[in-house]
């Protein structure tokens, strides 16, 4: 029986999955292959986004076995897929989980440990990776390729020479067990969520008779603008921080790389905050939209700057911490207690 839900949604759910795995294939835009099936919940509903990443998952499924040599899946072929089968349930869940969850488990909590999840994911994939034979083989003709092409420059060349593949290697796992893949994980979450939830909008029609109001409102209350981190989570972050740098000077290996997650995860969430406060400066009905558009190009252009965009990101950071006494948010003309505590309830 054609499930009620689907009715007018069967194609909207084919080119979205269609679009993901496009996008899951297509190299540096593998960072918005989530945003297609975000999309779809936002815009028609989470059942609608769950079907979307089953027909996306079968259709990545058929895709890869079309293109497996033999007709049988290879190693990395099946690690793909179930990259892209579990993030696409993460993320799911995260932004339109099953009756029941969304009562029980607040949205921040969802992305947290979600993000923790998919980081594990990711850790494990890249462990294989590292420890497969034929990467390390590319990784050193890489790295011979670079040094030759800076043999001009005495400094890159000396520095290149020293560079060995396992040193390499021992690197990317020390940047990676210690918060990179727990990092990466939100970022792609996140950034996905802020598209999926942007289009949706933009692409949806006011019904006759809606309340403009309660629409603009409940898009607010989805918004990064509206965003808290609940103030008691500056304990952790500081806690966290001190544990890290003591762990580090007596070299205990294992509780660091616990911080070190624990850590990365506060500053995420402060740098959303951070974010948040600046598009709430920036949505006021107050603000003009061509001073606002040039300071969103701004903003772009520093961001892409080197050295420049660790600055304005480590304000934002330092931003969203001071929100913990400092009422940045607070509505003109109120007095009081600052928005960070009455909206921390909702928050972390």
């Amino acid at each position: 029986m054609y499930p009620e839900f689907l009715k007018g949604k069967a194609i909207p759910v084919l080119i979205g999955a269609g679009v993901s795995i496009f996008l899951v294939k297509s190299g540096f835009l593998f960072l918005f292959f989530l945003v297609p099936l975000g999309f779809l919940a936002y815009k028609y509903s989470g059942a609608v986004g769950w079907v979307g990443v089953l027909a996306a998952v079968l259709g990545y499924t058929v895709f890869t076995a079309l293109n497996a040599s033999g007709g049988s899946f290879a190693a990395d072929a099946k690690w793909n897929l179930l990259y892209y089968m579990i993030m696409s349930a993460i993320f799911m869940w995260i932004i339109a989980p099953p009756r029941g969850f969304s009562l029980k488990i607040r949205m921040t909590t969802r992305f947290i440990s979600g993000s923790i999840a998919g980081a594990l994911l990711l850790t494990i994939l890249l462990l294989w990776m590292l420890a497969n034979p034929m990467f390390l083989e590319e990784m050193e003709s890489l790295l011979k390729a670079f040094a030759a092409g800076n043999n001009a420059d005495v400094v890159r060349s000396a520095i290149m020479e020293g560079l060995t593949v396992d040193m390499v290697v021992e690197m990317m796992k020390g940047v990676m067990l210690r918060g990179g893949s727990l990092a990466v994980c939100v970022f792609i979450f996140f950034i996905c969520r802020q598209f999926s939830l942007s289009l949706a909008n933009a692409t949806t029609k006011a019904k006759a008779g809606e309340n403009i109001e309660r629409r603009i409102a409940g898009f607010r209350k989805n918004s990064l603008a509206a965003f808290h981190v609940n103030p008691q989570f500056v304990w952790v972050f500081s806690l966290s921080l001190f544990l890290v740098v003591l762990t580090r000077i007596f070299r205990i290996e294992i509780p660091e790389i616990i911080l070190w997650n624990v850590l990365i995860l506060c500053v995420m969430l402060y740098l959303a905050q951070g974010l948040g406060i600046l598009q709430f400066f920036l949505t006021k009905p107050s603000k003009s939209p061509f001073p606002r558009f040039l300071f969103v190009i701004l903003f772009f252009v520093l961001l892409f700057s080197p050295v420049i965009n660790v600055v304005l990101l480590g304000g934002l950071v330092l931003l969203g911490i001071a929100e913990n006494w400092v009422p940045i948010r607070r509505a003109p003309g109120k007095n009081g207690s600052p928005s960070t505590p009455e909206a921390g309830k909702g928050g972390v």
